[in-house]
């Protein structure tokens, strides 16, 4: 990529910026809720209950997603990316929802998650091509980062058989990969960061 490329590639405005953080605060929280109420993750606070930094957690990790996607992926802003976009919240949301339901079953659930990845293989191949870079490490740094919380006595996974983590959750976040790009892309104008 060239400086005139980097100089042309669509910004992320602070507004933008704002709105993925309210996003990242709403969307994770509400999806993170479906996996405590159903007791598939217990905080150190105990079962059911939800620690009040939550919100700001998902809040960071999604600015720092649109952000990484923006520098290191190639995410491009369409007619359609904010359609894309609703659909794959209603996506992620049905894989939560199918991780919360059916955690205790791992096996069914990572089966599950597999057949929605191949159902979708040709919305993954655009996606990954295009950003292999941000594609991989969500894969890997998510699950990664839960197993250091883990570690570190924040939450727990009440059925995990791959370490300390679920052997479904990298498939969760591989079936989020569509949705951190198009809300990337959505992100995306053309001036400058303010």
């Amino acid at each position: 990529m060239t400086a005139r490329d980097l100089r042309e590639r669509p910004k992320l405005r602070a507004r933008s910026i704002a709105a993925v953080a309210v996003a990242g605060a709403v969307l994770g929280s509400a999806w993170d809720l479906l996996h405590v109420r159903t007791h598939t993750t217990i905080y150190s606070i105990g079962p059911g209950r939800m620690p009040w930094w939550v919100p700001v957690e998902f809040a960071l990790v999604y600015v720092a997603g649109v952000i990484g996607i923006a520098r290191l992926g190639a995410p491009s802003l369409d007619a359609r990316t904010r359609t894309r976009l609703v659909g794959e919240i209603a996506w992620v949301s049905v894989v939560y929802a199918t991780t919360a339901i059916g955690h205790r079953h791992e096996l069914l659930v990572a089966a599950i998650c597999i057949a929605g990845l191949i159902a979708r293989s040709r919305t993954l191949r655009t996606v990954a091509w295009a950003n292999p870079i941000p594609s991989i490490a969500l894969v890997i740094a998510g699950p990664a980062v839960e197993s250091i919380l883990i570690a570190a006595h924040v939450f727990r996974y009440t059925h995990a058989s791959l370490g300390n983590i679920p052997l479904w959750l990298p498939l969760l976040y591989a079936n989020a990969v569509p949705f951190a790009v198009r809300l990337a892309e959505s992100s995306l104008s053309s001036g400058e960061i303010t």
